[in-house]
């Protein structure tokens, strides 16, 4: 595989499994890009750091569970291979909290990030054809997460 790169910051103060997000990431960079480096930044936040976010970028006042960036050499072809792309996704680990329901917080939180690496590969859900792929492809990886 080529150079992945994963970076936690947890401003939250929850306690996570690094290991199985990094793991969660590597999955689905190997699927996703294969052969193209990839440096990725995850920040979990909580509802207030979230809402802060949410305003700057979308105009916004609400929280929400994930916001995706592409950032520095996103998807250009004509960018030499040296520059590895780098992306940024922010979790707010409260939203993730209320929105669990009867799974475990890291279960859900494996969700919300599967969902947020799959906006940085291009996928989204707006238009019916597209939320059927990308629903897909979640369900690929976090089956192949929780070893199903």
């Amino acid at each position: 595989m080529t150079d992945c790169q994963f970076n936690l910051i947890n401003q939250s103060g929850c306690e996570v499994n690094e290991q199985l997000l990094k793991s969660c990431f590597q999955l689905v960079c190997q699927g996703e890009s294969p052969r193209q480096g990839f440096e990725l930044n995850l920040v979990l936040c909580t509802d207030r750091e979230m809402q802060k976010f949410n305003r700057i970028y979308r105009g916004s006042e609400s929280v929400t569970d994930v916001l995706s960036f592409c950032s520095q050499g996103s998807r250009d072809p004509s960018l030499p291979a040296s520059i590895t792309p780098s992306h940024d996704i922010i979790i707010d680990t409260n939203q993730i909290d209320r929105q669990k329901g009867k799974k475990s917080f890291e279960w859900e939180l494996v969700k919300v990030f599967i969902h947020g690496l799959l906006h940085v590969f291009g996928y989204d859900h707006l238009r019916h054809e597209d939320r059927k792929e990308m629903q897909d492809k979640e369900f690929h990886y976090n089956n192949i997460i929780q070893g199903e």
